[in-house]
């Protein structure tokens, strides 16, 4: 995700050509923007004339106007392909271009990840060619073989929840107590975003829960949407003031840099470091930080003001 200060979105409307991606068409046509999302099938392109979804599969190639990208587009080619090794390579370029580019570092950490996951199938894979070897001299052969267990019934048993797909999101269709989601405060309703910092909107199911599932007592971390309202009380004057939470622009958008004890933000469940992507489902990407604190004390009295937040999570995977 590339989230954009309005200032830089202003520099790009005067000189059209500062900060621009380009995308290269397999009809041979160009276009120029700024990349700010990127799904597995489409990506998202802000130019002067607003937001457009350009499919990959009409894409020939992309050429970023920061470096660091270029390294994270090759990266994300050899994951594509099942090459981690080849993609940790990319990705740790991009880290050493940039290195507060989050994306980056969590993409790195993925593919060591994936590399150990393919690592323990091929151990896996040895073993049971061992086992059928001696169960073929000991001539003992079993009628029935063991049914692998579902993979969203493994989810539920790992991380604690259970999905539902609803036009190309993933929503928390269930939340089981004590699991690592509810310890993390994930709740029903919730969309899972985000897998090791890639967005997984229109994505395939299988491959979903492929990624989420892993070796017992691992981690993984993904990125959840969660709607936070708060009820606008009629003797309040400055609701910003009073949420007691700090706001700021980072690379990727505007987070809450820290949480007050005691106050109203706490209460409602802010927690430091949070991305704010909308408040009343008006998006602050183009959003200058006082507009988004002038929307917030705009709240009507006797009404909930709703923020939609992403919110980075480690999850630790258990099982019986």
């Amino acid at each position: 995700m590339r989230y954009l200060v309005v200032i830089l979105i202003s520099v790009f409307v005067i000189t059209g050509s500062i900060f621009a991606d380009t995308i290269f068409m397999k009809d041979g046509k160009e276009m120029k923007g700024l990349v700010v999302d990127e799904y597995v099938d489409r990506i998202t392109l802000s130019t002067v004339d607003g937001e457009k979804d350009v499919l990959r599969s009409s894409i020939d190639r992309i050429e970023y106007d920061e470096p660091e990208l270029n390294f994270m587009q090759l990266g994300r080619a050899y994951d594509a392909k099942g090459w981690y090794d080849k993609a940790a390579f990319y990705y740790k370029k991009a880290m050493e271009l940039n290195p507060k580019h989050k994306e980056a570092r969590e993409a790195y950490l993925a593919s060591h990840a994936k590399m150990w996951r393919q690592e323990e199938r091929m151990t896996r894979k040895e073993l049971e060619r061992q086992k059928m070897t001696m169960d073929w001299r000991k001539k003992k052969y079993k009628k029935d073989s063991p049914q692998v267990k579902d993979k969203a019934l493994l989810l539920k048993e790992t991380l604690g929840i259970s999905l539902e797909e609803i036009e190309g999101t993933f929503r928390i269709a269930t939340v089981s107590a004590y699991s690592s989601a509810d310890k993390a405060g994930i709740q029903k309703g919730d969309l899972l975003v985000g897998i090791w910092g890639r967005l997984v909107r229109y994505s395939n199911i299988e491959g979903i829960l492929d990624e989420l599932l892993g070796p017992k007592y691992s981690e993984i971390r993904v990125l959840i949407e969660k709607e936070i309202s708060v009820k606008v009380e009629e003797d309040v004057e400055d609701l910003y003031s009073e949420l007691g939470i700090l706001l700021g622009f980072e690379y990727e958008g505007l987070i809450v840099k820290d949480v007050f004890p005691d106050e109203i933000g706490e209460a409602v469940g802010f927690r430091k470091d949070d991305f704010i992507v909308a408040v009343d489902k008006n998006f602050t990407r183009y959003l200058p930080l006082d507009s988004v604190v002038a929307l917030i004390k705009s709240a009507k009295a006797s009404e909930d003001i709703v923020f939609t937040v992403r919110r980075k999570v480690n999850l630790r995977r258990e099982g019986k």
